[in-house]
């Protein structure tokens, strides 16, 4: 069968697990990249392959790099003959103060999750550009790119970094029918290596939806975006979320009122016209 392929960056954990998980199962071939954790990445590959019956290569990079789009590139269309979708996930987080901060923090996250992710999406276009492959190009942005918490100013302020860059990246590269947006999750229980009894009841709690989403809910999403069923789009943001861009939820507020002072009446008087 010959099966399109896809790049994922960070496709051995987290959201990007759930996103090879998601992308193996529309039945697409994974190259998938990490940083300094083979048998991590193997172990998930192998689980791929069983489950789905694709094929996953594994390749072990730094996006702090400078040449990381063109090695990236290069190694991947060593183990595979097309790509069709790149999807940008890889990336790292920093809560901190902005009081608290230090320069060589905000270089790391900057070179990982901004500058390293516009050099893989940029290689990947020109050779889709010069293959006459239509293809897609996509980002994992944040939620924080639009709701902002007091100590994701580096963090939040690349994502939608990201998010600007990908419009321009549209628009550049659209005459050649090549397709970037980004994709922006919210709450993701994904439960990392160290955090596995970690408790996300608090978080669901405010998300209108009521539930938390997994790497599987950007996957799918990234799934669409690269069909033909998404071939008139280009250029966005999606929030995969539950619902929380939408604005604050006030619904407890609300209910907490009806219960103590009752839903009343209200009363529309029939009028006639003459």
């Amino acid at each position: 069968m010959n099966r399109p392929a896809a790049i994922v960056t960070g496709g051995n954990r987290g959201v990007g697990e759930g996103i090879c998980n998601a992308l193996a199962s529309k039945g697409y071939n994974i190259f998938m990249a990490h940083c300094g954790e083979g048998d991590k990445a193997i172990r998930v590959a192998q689980r791929l392959q069983d489950n789905y019956g694709v094929r996953v290569e594994t390749f072990d990079c730094d996006q702090r790099d400078h040449n990381i789009g063109e090695s990236l590139m290069a190694h991947a269309l060593d183990a595979f003959p097309s790509i069709s979708l790149v999807m940008c996930n890889a990336g790292v987080g920093l809560e901190k103060y902005m009081r608290l901060i230090h320069p060589e923090e905000i270089d790391f996250v900057y070179e990982v999750n901004f500058r390293g992710s516009l050099l893989i999406a940029n290689a990947a276009a020109k050779y889709m550009m010069k293959s006459g492959i239509k293809g897609t190009i996509l980002f994992t942005s944040s939620i924080r790119s639009k709701t902002p918490t007091p100590m994701d100013a580096i963090y939040g302020g690349l994502k939608a970094g990201l998010n600007r860059a990908a419009q321009s990246m549209a628009r550049e590269y659209g005459r050649y029918g090549i397709r970037v947006s980004t994709i922006s999750p919210g709450c993701m229980c994904v439960y990392p290596e160290g955090y596995e009894d970690r408790d996300y009841t608090e978080e669901i709690s405010r998300i209108p939806l009521r539930i938390g989403g997994d790497g599987n809910d950007i996957g799918y999403t990234a799934a669409f975006l690269a069909s033909d069923e998404a071939k008139f789009i280009t250029g966005v943001n999606i929030f995969v979320d539950g619902g929380v861009n939408c604005g604050e939820d006030y619904w407890s507020e609300a209910d907490e009122y009806t219960a103590s002072h009752g839903r009343g009446t209200f009363v529309i008087r029939e009028q006639t016209c003459e």
